[in-house]
Order: structure tokens, then C-alpha cells, then sequence
């Protein structure tokens, strides 16, 4: 029921009470701290007559009443002295925290409350409460303000100071209060789970950075943590949310410790093992201990836990000491100081819990976790965009050699180019030269020393000299810059070697394929000469009167050469008979045109064939 209701006990309270509760003027205009009230431990649901006792604000009730858990008073008398000194407009109460259910009472009147009074507990972790008050339940004279407390054994019970004052001025501290320690407080909290996600998605692309998997799995896990500071409500089964609260602080520990040695690079297997298995059986193991002995071993839990965090950072300062490169480094320095100043919030919380400061606000490591991890971010961050940036001057570094090694190679292609070509010059010296003095070379020295002897008359010296002379035109032929194709040449050759079919009233008969053949000047030249060797057996020695030369294309590069007569008698013994050389020079330059020779007798007709041809590459 409501305690307005009850007219009869508030007026007992009002009568008893001057003579002993706390009293302050209430000044017009301006806010107050109330630090002083009275407190009686009741469990009635209106406030008692008797055993009201002085109690300073902030009280804890673990270091003011030790084990005691239920229902609490505290009461502060304002006095008004005038009608003039009423507030004109609705008064504002906050409480900066009160940690459990409470409910606020001024005159009698019910002015709200943060939580029921009964069935279930709620939780208003470390958010400031806000209570007004309006102007008509005040009058002249003393006025009575009571704030009751329901405290759970395993929950911290207390109360800070109250501020009291004109409602504008009230709200302005209570939405600075509430920004710090509440808004700041979750934006940061989700701004990191949302940054967890991110790198949780880059390591499942790369699997091998573990260090990115840890960072994800302890932004996540220690930002749903820190919600517990700012959680209001009462839906969650409270032994489960003591579990997760203790348990998650311990994984949140040892994932820091497990970061720092991937981070680091050092490796400890068994000492891993061990962490990972504490990972997954602290929250079990307080689930299965119950409440009351989570409360028990809270504080002793708070400090094994302080100890893990000062191992984290002897892991990195262990790596700073022995790695000289790391010291360069200012991400870790980041991460150091992160965590030395996440340990003092750690520490402070703790001395909160442990009554070793005033009771207040204990989400210090709210704004811990933030720091530390906005610190590992830097620091991953920086490793990634070193490693782009690192890639980078590589591939410019590659480029710069690809450039270099594309110039050595156009300086090299350019040597090999003009080495071909000397060598080209060379061999083409070489083969004139060779040429020269095997053909028109002999044949004049052979002149000469006929006609120097006297063995040969002047017709037979006109016709060595002529024979000179067409040789010499061969090779000048060979030579044309605009004759670059076999067809060309031979007709060339049968235009030389008209005058003596015509002489020796031999019919010849040429067939040169449509499709021109090019080849460099000195395979023209040796395809030219085995025609006219062929074509000098047969008007020498074969006795024929018609003769086939026939050149066609057979493919890509490939081609094939036929000379044949209808002479009787047989030219392949001729040239020896003769003392030449026709065949075998014949054959010698087939092999210098990589084509197969082929000589012999047509078969059953009269007649004898070479046959000359190179296969499609």
C-alpha cells in the first residue's frame, strides 16, 4: 500500500522525529548536497518511530552493517522557513548511486521508485537516479524526506550523498553525470563490439593471424561486460548475471594475456592450454558455486584477477626488454599505457568494492576497456597499414627493378642485334667470298693458266670467261635488296640460262607455284645454285632434249624443289667421270638450306631427277 495512506504512522514520525533526524535549510534558488541523514534497518513498509541512528552519506552497507541484506530508511528533515522561501516550481533529487532498489517519499508522499519494492530485485548498476518533487507536497516549516533501500546479500547496498535543488539545475547535473558515466559509457562499448565484428570478419579471411581472432573475441566479450555498469532491469536470473559479471572479468583477463603473447610473438603452449580451458570453465564454475558463495569469494576473485593484468603487462614489458626493433615501435608504448592506467581504473573499482574508498561509482574499468582497446586497434592498425605501405615500397621497388631489367634487356636485345648482324655481315663475307673463289675464283684461274699455256683456244677461253661472267651475275643476282623470294630468282636463273637451252636445242619447261617463298639472300643464293648445277649436269652430260624445273610452296616455311630430265643416259656418275663436284655440292647446300636431297633415276622412263625439299615448320 502507499504510505500516503497511512496518515496515522507519518504522523507519529512527524511528531518523534525533530528531536532526532538530520536537519537542513532548504534555501530558495539553489541546489544542496545533502551528506547527512539518519538510518534505521526495517523491514516495515513505512518508516519506524524508533532507532533512528546518525549515518553519513555516502554508507555502504558492507563496511556500516557487514552481512546484513532487506530494507533500509534514511530520512533528512528540510525546513522552509517562510512562505516566501517555497519553491515557485517543482524541485529536482539526485541520487548520484544507489545501486538496488529504492523508493523516495517527501511528506508522506510516494514520489516514485527504481524498482519494486518486492518480488524480484532491480539492478541500477551505476546510473544516476533521478526523483522529482513538485512544489505543493513543501510547506513552511519542517518537511521530511525519506529514501528507502532494498539490498540483496549479493548485491553492493548503499547510498551516495543526494543533491537537491531547483529542477533546471538538478537535470543539468544529472545529464552531465549520466553522459560520463552512461552514454560515453555504451557508445564506446558498441563502437567497439561493432570494431570487433570488423576484424572478426578480416581474420576469418586470414585465418593464420590469431591475433586478430583474440582481438575480436575480447572487444566483443569485454564490451557486453561493461554494459553491466549502466544495466537497469531485473529479467535476467540473478545467479546467471553473477556468473557471467565475475566469470567474463576472468576471460576477459586471461584473452588480454593470450593477445599479448600472439601480439608479442612469444609462445608459451602449456601456459596457453591452461588459459584457454579457464576461459571456458570460470563463468561455469561460479554458475555452479551459487550466489551466496560468489559473494564471498568476490573480492579475493577481484584481486586474482588484478594479477592477471599485471601479467599481461609483463608480457609486453618482457618483449620491449629483449626486442629492440619493438621499442621503435609507438603502438605498444600505446598498449602499455593503456593498460597500466586500465589496471589503476581496475584497482580503483576494486578499493570501491572492497570499502577501501567511499562508497560510488565503481565502473572505473567501463572506461578502461575503451582506452586499452582503442590502443590494440592503433596498434593492429598500424601493423596493417605498415604492411600495405610495406607492400607498397616493394612493388615500387619491384617496378624500379622490372624498369632496370627492362633496360638491361633492351641494351642486351640491342647487342644481340647489331652481334646478328655483324655476324650476319660476316657469314654473308664469308659465303661471297667462298662462293667467288670456288666458282668464278677457279674459273678464272683455270682461264688463266689454260691460256698462259696455250692449251686452250680462244673460243674455249670466251667460254670459260663467259661462264665467269654468269656466275659472277648469280651472286649479284642473290644479292638484289628487291629480290627477296625464290619464284623471283628463278626466273632470273631462267632468263641467264635461256641463251644455252636454246644453244644446246634443249626444251625446257618451268613451273614456279603461286605462292611466293621468301628466303634471306644467301639460301636464294644456294637454292639458285643447286638449279643451275642440276640444269649444268643436264646439259652436259644427260643428253636430253626437254628438262622440268618446278618450285612450289608446301606450307608454312616448307617448299619443294624438282629438277628431271628425259635423257638417257645416266648423270649421276657423269660428274665423277668428269672429275666435278656436282652432286655432293648439291647436297652440301640442300643441308645448308635444312631441306632433304634427293637424287636418282625417274624410274622405269628414261630420264634422271633431283629432288630438293624442306618440311612445313
Amino acid at each position: 500500500m502507499k504510505a500516503w495512506q497511512c496518515i496515522g504512522p507519518w504522523l507519529l514520525c512527524l511528531l518523534a522525529g525533530p528531536a532526532l533526524a538530520a536537519q537542513m535549510t532548504l534555501p530558495a534558488g539553489a541546489t544542496v548536497r545533502i551528506d547527512q541523514a539518519e538510518f534505521v534497518l526495517s523491514d516495515d513498509p513505512l518508516p519506524p518511530v524508533e532507532g533512528w541512528q546518525a549515518q553519513a552519506l555516502p554508507d555502504s552497507w558492507r563496511l556500516s552493517r557487514p552481512g546484513r541484506s532487506g530494507y533500509g530508511w534514511y530520512r533528512v528533515r528540510l525546513q522552509v522557513p517562510a512562505e516566501q522561501d517555497l519553491p515557485k516550481g517543482s524541485l529536482g533529487l539526485m541520487i548520484s548511486l544507489v545501486g538496488t532498489t529504492y523508493a523516495v517519499y517527501a511528506n508522506g508522499v510516494d514520489l516514485g521508485e527504481g524498482g519494486g519494492m518486492t518480488g524480484e530485485i532491480k539492478r541500477n548498476g551505476g546510473v544516476p537516479q533521478f526523483v522529482l518533487i513538485p512544489p505543493q507536497v513543501l510547506e513552511v516549516g519542517d518537511n521530511w524526506l525519506y529514501v528507502r533501500l532494498r539490498v540483496a546479500g549479493n548485491l553492493r547496498g548503499g547510498l551516495t550523498p543526494l543533491l537537491l535543488g531547483p529542477r533546471e539545475a538538478v537535470e543539468n547535473e544529472y545529464d552531465r553525470v549520466y553522459f560520463w558515466r552512461v552514454t560515453l559509457s555504451r557508445s564506446a562499448n558498441v563502437a567497439l563490439i561493432v570494431t570487433g565484428l570488423l576484424v572478426g570478419l578480416l581474420w576469418l579471411r586470414q585465418r593464420e593471424r590469431s591475433v586478430y581472432g583474440y582481438f575480436a573475441a575480447l572487444a566483443v566479450l569485454w564490451s557486453l561486460r561493461n554494459f553491466h555498469y549502466t544495466y537497469t532491469g531485473s529479467g535476467i536470473p540473478s545467479r546467471l548475471w553473477e556468473a557471467f559479471i565475475l566469470g567474463s572479468l576472468g576471460v576477459v583477463l586471461l584473452l588480454v594475456c593470450l593477445f599479448m603473447l600472439r601480439l608479442t610473438g612469444q609462445t608459451m603452449p602449456r601456459t596457453e592450454r591452461a588459459m584457454k580451458l579457464l576461459c571456458l570453465a570460470t563463468p561455469l564454475a561460479f554458475f555452479v558455486i551459487g550466489e551466496q558463495a560468489m559473494s564471498q569469494v568476490r573480492l579475493a576473485w577481484y584481486g586474482l584477477c588484478a594479477l592477471l593484468g599485471v601479467g599481461a603487462i609483463g608480457i609486453l614489458l618482457r618483449h620491449l626488454g629483449t626486442d629492440a626493433s619493438a621499442r621503435r615501435k609507438p603502438g605498444l608504448w600505446a598498449i602499455l599505457g593503456a593498460m597500466m592506467v586500465t589496471l589503476a581504473f581496475g584497482l580503483h573499482d576494486y578499493a570501491v568494492s572492497a570499502n577501501l574508498l567511499p562508497y560510488g561509482s565503481a565502473v572505473m574499468m567501463a572506461f578502461g576497456a575503451p582506452l586499452l582497446l582503442a590502443a590494440l586497434v592503433f596498434t593492429l592498425a598500424g601493423e596493417y597499414f605498415g604492411a600495405i605501405a610495406a607492400a607498397a615500397r616493394l612493388n615500387n621497388t619491384l617496378e624500379q627493378r622490372i624498369e632496370q631489367r627492362s633496360a638491361e634487356l633492351v641494351r642486351t636485345h640491342e647487342r644481340l642485334r647489331q652481334l646478328e648482324r655483324d655476324t650476319a655481315v660476316a657469314q654473308e663475307r664469308e659465303r661471297l667470298m667462298r662462293d667467288i673463289h670456288d666458282g668464278v675464283g677457279s674459273q678464272l684461274i683455270t682461264a688463266m693458266t689454260g691460256i698462259e699455256r696455250g692449251r686452250l683456244s680462244q673460243g674455249e677461253a670466251a667460254g670459260l670467261i663467259a661462264q665467269c661472267i654468269d656466275d659472277l651475275r648469280l651472286v649479284i643476282d642473290s644479292l638484289d635488296p628487291e629480290q627477296r623470294h625464290a619464284g623471283d630468282a628463278l626466273a632470273m636463273l631462267r632468263y641467264r640460262m635461256q641463251p644455252k637451252f636454246e644453244a644446246a636445242g634443249l626444251q625446257p619447261h618451268w613451273t614456279i607455284g603461286p605462292q611466293a617463298v621468301a628466303m634471306a639472300p644467301g639460301e636464294l643464293l644456294h637454292l639458285v645454285r643447286i638449279v643451275q648445277e642440276a640444269l649444268t649436269n643436264v646439259l652436259k652430260h644427260a643428253g636430253a632434249t626437254r628438262v622440268w624445273v618446278s618450285f612450289a610452296a608446301t606450307g608454312a616455311d616448307g617448299w619443294c624443289l624438282e629438277v628431271r630430265d628425259d635423257g638417257p643416259g645416266p648423270i649421276a656418275q657423269a660428274p665423277r667421270a668428269a672429275g666435278g663436284r656436282g652432286l655432293g655440292n648439291m647436297a652440301r647446300r640442300a643441308s645448308q638450306l635444312a631441306a632433304r636431297w634427293e637424287s636418282g633415276p625417274v624410274g622405269q622412263e628414261p630420264g634422271y631427277r633431283v629432288r630438293v625439299q624442306r618440311d612445313p615448320a
